[in-house]
């Protein structure tokens, strides 16, 4: 299920408005699902530096960027997420990510839980599950960490359950992953690719 995000902006008062509106929203790639006078509806949640970028573009056409609440706490437990388990978080004993985030938000877990659950029509653990299975693919095949290193970069309790965890998700073994990575180092060092 596709979320929309809406992002409010002031100063928007005419047609002409909405078309430098949605010239800047195209030069920067922003998915956009509809365009209205004050409020821009995206595909996607946008990133902390997307919502800069776009923040910047949009002051040097004379208009305010304004986010609603709910889109804002989204994007701001993506980028917890991005941090906590970009691999090189440091995981102290007994680390719960719904006491980190409420603790960073300042905010009961169950209801930024519920926020983001409804915005991205998905829970937020089951987000968190997804996201590490995408590090963990991205580790085996971009680096030769050993499965017990990856477990402790991102917070798995061990190599095992970095293991049952990944096939539950992805239906496949982590050793398909690092055969990718044997693939393409073959690819890399065979004497007819080189230039």
């Amino acid at each position: 299920m596709l979320s929309n995000y809406k992002i409010f902006i002031k100063g928007m008062v005419c047609d002409r408005c909405i078309l430098a509106v949605k010239e800047a929203l195209h030069e920067l790639r922003i998915p956009v699902a509809g365009i209205v006078l004050g409020q821009v509806t995206t595909i996607t949640a946008l990133s902390e530096p997307d919502m800069d970028t776009l923040r910047e573009k949009l002051a040097l056409l004379g208009f305010t960027l304004l986010e609603d609440k709910k889109t804002k706490l989204v994007r701001e437990v993506k980028n917890l997420i991005d941090q906590v388990y970009s691999g090189s978080y440091d995981f102290p004993d007994n680390f719960r990510f719904s006491e980190v985030v409420s603790s960073a938000l300042n905010k009961d877990y169950s209801m930024i839980s519920n926020i983001f659950s409804e915005a991205e029509g998905v829970t937020l653990e089951k987000y968190i599950k997804e996201y590490r299975v995408e590090k963990v693919k991205e580790l085996l095949v971009y680096t030769d960490e050993t499965l017990s290193d990856i477990a402790f970069k991102l917070g798995y309790s061990s190599g095992a359950h970095l293991s049952r965890q990944f096939k539950d998700q992805t239906g496949l073994n982590t050793s398909h992953f690092k055969e990718i990575r044997k693939s393409k180092q073959a690819l890399t060092h065979h004497p007819d690719n080189r230039s």
